[in-house]
């Protein structure tokens, strides 16, 4: 491919709202994400609106240190709009509890603490978690850094234990809505409550008429209205009123903008059903953090702490108390020389697969020294000139001989360099849990392509949720689009985390995660076989590949290989499936329930035109296939 022809490609790529929620699949570790609170009941909360935000932000490209200043303090810029607001809430990420007989004051220090340890973690590639309890073994940071730098987010209001309160966020169309329909019941209020003169004349008849049926109240009137009417019309201007104010109610002449009223308040009431909630960063008076020995919550003999940036490292210069937007502009200015290289070099990490510092996420002395210090300074300088571009620093990173090399490596290669420290072959590593999902999905054509909204749930275990208490809860799986949404969307339970996505080493975010781990383990396989969510896309790519693929079992065979690997299946390859088929195809034709059974496995309906038999065969065969090591690899 010619230099011109992949510098299109990339940029093709790079606008794609699918490349957005790929970034934004890293950064939700890295900020703790999750549908749950954590602790205890692991209650649900609703933060997906926080998600959305983040892959709008990636995909316009928004600049790193704005997307760094509206999330630490988007609610303290002048006139914050409703997206840095929402931006704010990553302040509100960390686990939070509501169990009974919870020590509030301990539970405040835990979200301090929390705040500290993700904060440092995330922007400066720092262990100060070391230093909740003791001065750092091994780096600078000291016990009163912690607690200082805690102080910068002593002004969230937070429920020490309960219900953290969430606040709505209507879209800008139900904005638009709330205010046309506030707009219409205002005109129809004011239509039903004016006595015009046409009501008038029309009352005044209606009252003449009723006074010959008063004598039984046959009308079922008012005490009230009886006895002004009895008077009629020689009443006082407020009886009057009075009566006036119950003919409009009944009046035939408005009946029509009565019952227009009715329905505007009644969808009035929809919508503002329909309007989501989210946390945002709520402030307060700052509450009083103070060094705490030993991390202790109930020592309160330590001194009182302001807000300060480690002391090591240049101070911000402000008279005032310092805040949280303080610490965002220090964090992104010319002089902080960590945010950029800790940043740029998860970049790199995510896609060689380890980083230039393999110790993501400690730069301190106990942290892997750059396998190339000189590329990491220039690719953080040149981020940091760029004006906080990511995606220029991505393009640097896909368009670089480096990353377009084959992961293909000799023996001599192999023994030359076994770590692949001098990049001498693109690395090979398996894909992270939602990925091997979403290629099921894709390659099966089940996968939805929505981008955004609320977090959907896909198949799990029966009985899985059963140890949910507080309260009880049972999983209740989408039916639909959301079914075949991408995993970044999974509801995301912090205590029983999706089986599939822990199968696959997906962390459960009750901390921050730099770096996934990858296990390999039989639990995995069960999953790529077994999981509804994997035989449904294995059964819709053998009607696929029966329907597409050709006449003959050869033509077919490649047919999935090409829709899975990218690459034709060789003679040994060949071989094996062809006699796996042959020997599912007589026993399925033996065994027409259990046929129909594998068959019926998810919600989406399986082709008529297949006979039962023959597609459960061509499943199996896709169930294969789509468990080998290759399909599940980035290579």
């Amino acid at each position: 491919m010619s230099a011109k022809k992949q510098a299109a490609y990339v940029t093709e790529l790079l606008s794609s709202h699918h490349y957005a929620e790929r970034m934004t699949g890293s950064w939700l570790d890295l900020v703790r994400y999750a549908d749950t609170n954590g602790i205890h009941g692991d209650n649900h909360r609703d933060v997906w609106m926080y998600r959305d935000y983040v892959i709008d932000a990636f995909h316009r490209n928004m600049p790193f240190d704005q997307f760094t200043t509206e999330q630490l303090a988007g609610d303290l810029l002048p006139n914050a709009t409703d997206e840095q607001r929402i931006a704010s809430g990553y302040n509100r990420l960390l686990m939070t509890t509501r169990e009974g007989g919870a020590q509030p004051k301990e539970y405040l220090a835990k979200y301090s603490a929390d705040r500290v340890r993700n904060a440092s973690t995330v922007w400066l590639g720092a262990t100060m978690s070391c230093c909740e309890c003791h001065e750092h073994k091994f780096d600078p940071y000291s016990l009163s850094d912690f607690y200082h730098f805690a102080a910068f987010f002593a002004d969230i209001q937070d429920v020490a234990v309960g219900v953290q309160p969430q606040v709505q966020m209507p879209s800008r169309q139900q904005k638009e809505a709330r205010v046309n329909l506030d707009a219409q019941i205002t005109e129809l209020q004011n239509r039903v409550m004016t006595q015009t003169p046409e009501i008038e004349a029309a009352m005044q008849a209606w009252a003449l008429n009723l006074q010959a049926g008063l004598k039984d109240n046959a009308f079922g009137l008012a005490t009230q209205h009886v006895a002004i009417l009895e008077a009629w019309p020689d009443v006082s201007d407020e009886q009057k009123t009075a009566m006036a104010v119950y003919y409009r109610s009944i009046a035939p002449l408005l009946a029509d903008a009565r019952g227009q009223l009715i329905q505007a308040k009644k969808a009035r009431e929809t919508l503002e059903k329909q309007i989501p909630e989210t946390l945002i960063t709520r402030t307060q008076t700052p509450r009083e953090i103070r060094i705490l020995a030993r991390g202790n919550w109930m020592d309160d003999s330590g001194l009182v702490a302001s807000p300060q940036v480690p002391h090591f490292l240049e101070q911000l210069s402000v008279e005032r108390r310092a805040t949280r937007l303080d610490l965002a502009q220090w964090l992104v200015d010319r002089e902080n020389p960590l945010v950029a290289r800790v940043f740029v070099n998860r970049l790199w990490q995510q896609f060689f697969g380890k980083g230039i510092v393999r110790t993501a996420d400690d730069f301190g002395s106990q942290g892997s020294w750059p396998t190339h210090p000189e590329l990491l300074d220039w690719l953080a300088v040149e981020f940091r000139e760029s004006g906080w571009n990511i995606q220029h620093v991505i393009r640097l990173i896909v368009s670089s001989d480096a990353y377009r090399r084959t992961s293909a490596v000799t023996p001599e290669l192999r023994e030359t360099d076994p770590f692949n420290d001098w990049l001498a072959y693109q690395s090979r590593y398996r894909l992270d849990a939602e990925f091997i999902r979403d290629n099921a999905l894709a390659v099966s054509g089940l996968l939805v392509d929505k981008v955004g909204g609320r977090s959907a749930k896909p198949y799990q275990p029966a009985g899985y949720w059963a140890h949910l208490n507080f309260p009880t809860r049972k999983w209740q799986h989408d039916h639909g689009d959301n079914q075949y949404r991408r995993g970044l969307y999974t509801y995301w339970c912090r205590t029983f985390l999706h089986p599939a996505m822990r199968s696959f080493d997906a962390p459960t975010r009750e901390e921050c995660t730099v770096e996934r781990p990858r296990s390999n383990n039989s639990l995995q396989a069960l999953v790529l076989l077994n999981d509804p969510s994997f035989v449904e896309a294995a059964r819709t790519l053998a009607a696929m590949t029966i329907s597409e693929g050709g006449p003959s079992t050869e033509t077919r065979l490649q047919f999935v290989f090409r829709r899975c690997l990218s690459r034709d299946a060789n003679a040994e390859e060949t071989d094996v499936l062809k006699a796996l088929l042959e020997k599912q195809q007589q026993q399925f034709a033996a065994a027409p329930k259990q046929a129909h059974q594998l068959i019926s496995v998810g919600q989406s309906a399986a082709p008529s035109n297949i006979t039962p038999a023959e597609l459960a065969a061509w499943t199996a065969v896709a169930r294969v296939v789509l468990n080998l090591h290759e399909v599940i690899t980035r290579t």
